[in-house]
Formats: structure tokens, sequence, C-alpha cells
């Protein structure tokens, strides 16, 4: 079972690990292995498999800005070149250069073979066919968009790339991703050198910004948008978005630190903390099913990992209830809630339940 150190560690990205980030540009997530990638500059390649509780080599391989997981195979930019490393072992599978490539960026992937990948100094946007990652081949896309492409994400189901560019007041284009048609989604979005974009499973998305530094959410159709991040952040560059736990990474370089967000997914969450004993979250109530009495600790956290209060709950047998609103003052302010099963020894039996996005 987690211990309070995992959970902090897991509320917010690390701050003591056998290899530390430095130089970060670019998060990805690895559904597959349940982990999460950083490039870390000219110097490494690092994974962590906690949620940045600690940092590990992956194999030799290195990346300096852009990721992509497709196809059992890590895609990487790195000294303007475009390589592929097999997820399992780390093995190069193969590299692609890119002729007359000036600042390599942001990449994005279809997750059938194709990546999209921005040229920040050219305006190009590039089109690898990396369907075999031993034989990778290139070709333009758009020749130059007329603007400083930075962050890319592919919109399957529409057949585009949307693309967050750098500058002042910066458009948010789309790219048709067989004739590299050019067309504008948000002419002048407010946002100012945006960096990283991403999508979560209900076609949202996701941008980081550095003026003002934030992570701003748009609906499908670009004509909504708020404001869903606004704290913790220092430069944040590239971000990803993982659709399982409705977690989104974000690589902040100008602190070295990978943060990560929860946003609230399914109104219902349930659990089991014992064989006797069942839990679960709906709305704003924790309902229990003990087939024993106890008693219970519940602590609740800030987003940020501080701790906001904790409450002691004794339960009968049966059905009960515990209402969110019942709580003392500061689990109103919770991000995540915390129960631990107080007969255990050593209040081991441990789950925690996210409330969504809450900041102080």
């Amino acid at each position: 079972m987690k211990t309070l150190y995992t959970l902090f560690a897991i509320l917010f990205a690390s701050t003591l690990s056998a290899q530390t980030p430095s130089g970060i540009e670019a998060a990805e997530y690895d559904p597959s292995g349940e982990r999460w990638f950083v490039s870390c500059g000219s110097s490494t390649l690092l994974s962590t498999s906690d949620m940045g509780d600690s940092w590990d080599f992956f194999g030799s391989a290195n990346a300096s800005y852009g990721m992509e997981v497709m196809n059992g195979a890590l895609f990487v930019i790195h000294s303007n070149q475009v390589f592929a490393y097999d997820l399992n072992t780390a093995e190069l599978l193969g590299s692609e250069s890119i002729t007359g490539a000036g600042f390599l960026n942001g990449m994005g992937s279809d997750g059938n073979g194709t990546l999209i990948i921005s040229d920040f100094s050219t305006g190009r946007i590039l089109k690898i066919d990396a369907s075999d990652p031993e034989n990778m081949s290139s070709s333009t896309l758009v020749g130059n968009t007329g603007s400083t492409p930075n962050g890319i994400v592919v919109d399957v189901a529409n057949s585009r790339a949307v693309v967050v560019n750098w500058g002042g007041n910066s458009d948010i284009v789309a790219i048709d991703i067989e004739s590299g048609y050019v067309t504008t989604l948000v002419n002048g979005s407010g946002l100012g050198n945006c960096d990283g974009i991403d999508m979560d499973s209900d076609g949202n998305y996701y941008i980081s910004s550095w003026s003002p530094t934030r992570i701003t959410k748009y609906n499908s159709d670009f004509t909504e948008s708020e404001i869903v991040v606004s704290s913790g952040l220092s430069s944040p560059a590239d971000i990803s978005f993982d659709e399982a736990n409705n977690i989104l990474g974000v690589a902040n370089s100008g602190s070295d630190q990978v943060t990560f967000h929860y946003f609230s997914g399914a109104n219902i969450q349930n659990t089991n903390l014992h064989e006797d004993l069942e839990v679960e979250l709906n709305g704003n109530e924790f309902i229990f099913n003990l087939s024993l009495g106890d008693s219970f600790t519940f602590t609740a956290y800030s987003l940020g990992g501080k701790l906001l209060e904790v409450a002691s709950v004794s339960l009968l047998a049966g059905k009960s209830s515990v209402l969110l609103d019942r709580l003392p003052e500061g689990f109103s302010k919770a991000a995540l809630v915390h129960i631990s099963r107080d007969s255990d020894t050593g209040n081991s039996a441990v789950k925690t339940f996210k409330l969504g996005q809450r900041q102080l």
C-alpha cells in the first residue's frame, strides 16, 4: 500500500529521485507501460512509473524536444533528427534526418504510423511515415505556415493536425494531414508563446502558454475556453494527457519539474479497501458498505499536495454514507481525499479519491 510520503509524490512531481530531470522540454505518457517520459535537453531521456517519485534512464536514449508513443515505439526529436526506440527494451530502432531542418520542436501522431512535426525556425510542417521505424521517410506537408509553429496534436477524427504558435496573441491553426491545407481555428487567442497542446478522450484541447503562464482548455470546436491551471507552473513547455486517468502532465522548462494535474472523470468512483469493506464516491457522498463497524481517517489535500484537513469518522456495520459537505471546512477546498482504515496496522489500507480540479 502507498504511504503518505508516496501520496505527496503522486500529487506533485518529484523532489527527490534517483535521477533528476534537467533542461526538460516535453512530457509524454505511455499507456501500455503506465509511465511518463520526459525529454532532458541534450543530456538524456528519463521515465517514471510512480508519477515523479523516482526517475530512471530510458536505456541510453536521448531526447531534446517533442515525443510520441506509437505502435510499440517511442519517437523523439533529438539534434534535429527523429529517433525511434523500442518501448520494451529502449533499443534504437531507427532514425530519420530532415533535410534543411531549422529547429524541430513539436510532434504529434495519428497513432497509426504517421508523425507530424513542426520546424520552429522555418515555419515548416513535416510529415513522417514511421510505420516502419527502421525505414522512416519524411516529406514537407506545409512549406511555410507564416508563423512560428510549436506544439502539435493530431485530431484523428477530423484528419487534421492542430498547431499552436509562438509569439504574442498567437493564432491556433489546423492543417489537413493529407493536403496540407491550413485553416485558422482561433484568430488571436490572447495567449502569448504557446508551447504545448494535447487532447483528452472527449475531444477537448489543452494548451500551455508562457504569457500568461497557464493551461487553457478549449472545447472540440474552439468556441469555448476556460483556464484550468494557473498556478504551480513555470514556463510550461510540451504537455501530454493520460486519457485513462484524466491526468495532464506538464514539462515546466522554467523549474525542471514535471507537474501532474488531475481532472474529474466519472461521477462515481468505487474501490474495495478490504474484503469486508467497499466504499464509493457518488458526487459529494462517500458510501460505505461494511461487514463490521470501524473508524476511518479522512485526509484532504490540495492539488499541490498541501495538507488541508484531517477528520476521523466512526461507522457502524452495514451501509452508511459520509457527506463531503458535513466534513470540516478544509474538505470543501480539497482536490483529493485520502481514506485509511484505522484498524489496519499503520493505516495501510488506503484509497485516494479525486474530486476534480480544485486549487487554493
